[in-house]
């Protein structure tokens, strides 16, 4: 996995005022997005985000289809503008739900904002799925909060409107999501392993797409999408770094 580190120098990012610091605490591991644009990098992504002053969008991380990340904004430190556009959210998630509550800005509740390069018809790649996983999981040994449903969310279960297809189309909604999340070993996490369980590979690679409305064949290795179902304990586990 490789990560280059590029943060914005322009300040488009931070509330309540232009490259302020965090305030509160986020709810919200990651909100996943796609840039809706095929022929662009990630580099050219995170470029556009730093134009001279830019009041947006941004996003705290940029992946290529290589799955290489771009750093954009430390997400410990600001909460980047990404997905502050909230219409007809999906207040079934308790994230969103208590979010849109507290008339904060919703992007003040998302510590990861990850815009993934590609077409707005393209599923993620694999590559891209796996830069994600490990996103995730360094967001949640940062943060403390539990990976699951509701704090892995997309851009669509905050604005169903406009945004009704960012990452994917709705129908293909919910299995994707919950392949991103399967796509984590736990190994990864540092939690001990159930008995007579085999440990999974941190190296290993999703070897399929997610397609239509059911979740495509996968690698043996018991994955994190498994385990938070079978072993709901460790949703509160102590982190292990």
């Amino acid at each position: 996995m490789t990560t280059v580190t590029a943060l914005l120098t322009n300040k488009a990012y931070g509330y309540p005022t232009r490259g302020s610091k965090r305030r509160r605490k986020p709810t919200i591991l990651a909100c996943l997005h796609q840039t809706a644009n095929a022929k662009a990098t990630a580099m050219q992504e995170r470029n556009y985000a730093n134009r001279a002053g830019s009041w947006g969008p941004s996003a705290t991380a940029y992946i290529n289809r290589d799955g290489t990340i771009v750093r954009a904004i430390d997400p410990v430190k600001y909460a980047a503008w990404s997905q502050g556009d909230v219409a007809h959210p999906n207040t079934k998630l308790p994230t969103i739900a208590a979010a849109v509550a507290s008339g904060v800005n919703m992007n003040e509740w998302v510590h990861e904002s990850i815009e993934c390069s590609g077409a707005g018809t393209e599923p993620y790649t694999d590559a891209q799925f796996e830069a994600v996983a490990h996103l995730v999981v360094a967001a949640h040994k940062a943060t403390g909060l539990p990976i699951n449903r509701s704090t892995v969310v997309v851009h669509a279960d905050i604005n169903s409107v406009s945004r009704r297809s960012d990452p994917w189309p709705p129908a293909t909604e919910w299995p994707r999501s919950e392949f991103a999340l399967d796509t984590i070993p736990t190994s990864w996490l540092g939690y001990p392993h159930p008995k007579g369980s085999t440990p999974p590979s941190a190296s290993a690679s999703v070897r399929s797409t997610c397609r239509g409305s059911a979740v495509a064949s996968r690698p043996a290795e018991r994955r994190l999408g498994k385990t938070i179902g079978l072993y709901p304990a460790w949703r509160s586990a102590p982190v292990v770094t």
